[in-house]
């Protein structure tokens, strides 16, 4: 009977250098595909959240303009001071990509709610 350890041509020894240079270059291009989307995927959120919070101002206002025959009166951050005092908000809305809301009552009978941000990003 021949030596068992003679017919095993291949010891298990550990990862030659090429194998893990190999499997690291792999991880890095995998990576480097799915960091921009990850980073993608933040940017898309926040500006959601903004549209999300312009709809709600809107549908303040709307109320408020039904419950008093008029929209709030003042700049934006009076306005929707007003709507939170009204108990139309739980808080002042901050724009979650870093601008500022802006209301534009033109003509009295519509209202608009913009951001900052909202106006470069379209």
């Amino acid at each position: 009977m021949k030596n068992l350890k003679s017919v095993v041509f291949w010891e298990f020894r550990g990862f030659t250098l090429l194998e893990l240079m190999v499997s690291v270059f792999i991880m890095a291009v995998m990576i480097a595909v799915a960091a921009p989307q990850l980073l993608e995927a933040g940017k898309k959120a926040e500006y959601t959240a903004l549209l999300q919070d312009e709809q709600v101002i809107q549908s303040a206002l709307s109320e408020y303009q039904l419950m008093n025959y008029s929209f709030p009166t003042g700049n934006t951050q009076q306005q929707l001071q007003t709507l939170v005092s009204a108990g139309l908000l739980n808080s002042v809305p901050v724009d979650p990509c870093g601008g500022q809301f802006i209301i534009n009552d033109g003509n009295g009978n519509s209202v608009t709610v913009t951001s900052t941000d909202s106006l470069s990003n379209s």
